[in-house]
């Protein structure tokens, strides 16, 4: 076993204080009110700024391996408060968009990136633990800092929640920074012009998994940015569909969990079928019950298949990769981009044109199911320990 007994929690702490990023929807009011904006340009904010955070994951291969992690962990935290602070003072889209898309997307990606392949680097006999406790521990930031932020609104000022969670990336940057030196937790060097030994990266490696990532995490992300509205067409009260909204987190926060712990036991291949068909099992049950208190619990459910799905990718991609993993990963990932874009806005569209959201889980549903079977024609000949099959 690893004797780096601090770098796992100090990867954690970091991906919890940055999975802040995706409790934004608490900010769309107050952010309309302050800079008199419509809606649909305060939400642009947090598509660039998970276009930003995709990018950061697609190029951040290329430096982690430059500073030690201690200083890049740092480095990173400071970047995103300095983006949060900037954003707090805001008084124009521009400014906003400079601080919160920019500034703090791109160093959570960068920090998100790093933090999970650095674990899976260092502790190679927990890989999918490890990654899966980083992956998470990003979604339980989501669920803590949207509570924190509401509180803080509803108490001071948007300005003030902010400027909260900036100071809680100083204050979690520097005891991260702190036990990463202690560890002497070390990522290893990047070779020449950010390339890896081993040739040509696989491409078309690449693209099946981009296929089937996209695909899983489709569903998911579709589930996960309507989860309120989806109770509430149920005619779920407005605490069950608030509820529904933080239940579909704690569901992927805990898929995180299990699954890496089991992708360390179970055969890989098993998983990245098994799981979209449990979120297409789930989403085709909420298109036709009518329970809102049914739905509530599947839809947690559709967030464990979505948390388990992100957890198992990057212990698979590191397996087929090998030291190409980071880079292979970064490709990857655009496809959670993409899917991110597209899922909930044709969701909004769908539902538009329908008054309803069951021919949108049907969608999701099917588009689970095309991930399955992409993941079942995978080739692991790479994967150590004969887990892939």
């Amino acid at each position: 076993m690893s004797k780096l007994r601090l770098t796992l929690p100090a990867s954690m702490l970091v991906t919890f204080v940055l999975g802040s990023v995706h409790a934004f929807s608490v900010f769309i009011v107050p952010l309309e009110t302050r800079l008199q904006l419509p809606r649909s340009e305060i939400s642009l904010i947090y598509s660039f700024a998970l276009v930003a955070l995709t990018l950061a994951v697609l190029l951040g291969y290329r430096i982690y391996g430059r500073l030690p992690s201690w200083l890049l962990v740092l480095l990173t935290c400071l970047l995103a408060a300095a983006g949060l602070l900037l954003a707090s003072f805001a008084t124009s889209w521009w400014m906003l968009f400079a601080g919160y898309s920019l500034a703090f997307g791109f160093s959570n990606g960068i920090g998100y990136g790093y933090c999970l392949q650095l674990v899976g680097r260092v502790m190679p006999e927990i890989r999918g633990f490890a990654m899966g406790a980083v992956t998470a521990s990003y979604a339980v930031g989501s669920i803590v800092f949207a509570q924190v932020f509401a509180w803080r609104i509803a108490v001071e000022s948007m300005q003030s929640a902010l400027l909260t969670i900036a100071a809680c990336l100083v204050a979690c940057g520097l005891l991260a920074a702190a036990m990463l030196h202690s560890d002497g937790a070390s990522y290893g060097q990047p070779q020449a012009n950010g390339s890896q030994p081993g040739g040509m990266i696989d491409r078309t490696r690449v693209s099946q998994f981009w296929l089937a990532y996209m695909t899983a995490v489709f569903a998911g992300l579709m589930a996960i940015g309507h989860a309120a509205g989806i109770a509430l067409s149920k005619d779920a009260s407005i605490a069950l569909a608030t509820l529904a909204a933080i239940t579909i987190g704690v569901g992927s926060a805990l898929g995180g969990f299990v699954a890496g712990w089991l992708v360390d036991r179970w055969p890989v291949r098993r998983l990245l079928v098994g799981l979209p068909l449990i979120a297409a099992v789930a989403l085709l049950l909420i298109g036709i019950v009518e329970d809102a208190g049914v739905v509530v619990a599947l839809l947690s459910l559709v967030g464990f298949s979505y948390g388990s799905i992100i957890a198992v990718y990057p212990v698979a991609i590191a397996g087929c990769f090998g030291e190409r993993g980071p880079q292979a990963y970064g490709q990857v990932f655009t496809a959670w981009g993409f899917a991110g874009l597209v899922a909930p806005w044709s969701a909004g569209l769908i539902y538009d044109l329908r008054a309803g959201y069951e021919l949108a889980m049907l969608i999701a549903a099917t588009i689970a199911v095309l991930s399955a079977l992409s993941a079942a024609f995978f080739r692991f000949e790479h994967v150590a320990e004969g887990r892939a099959d």
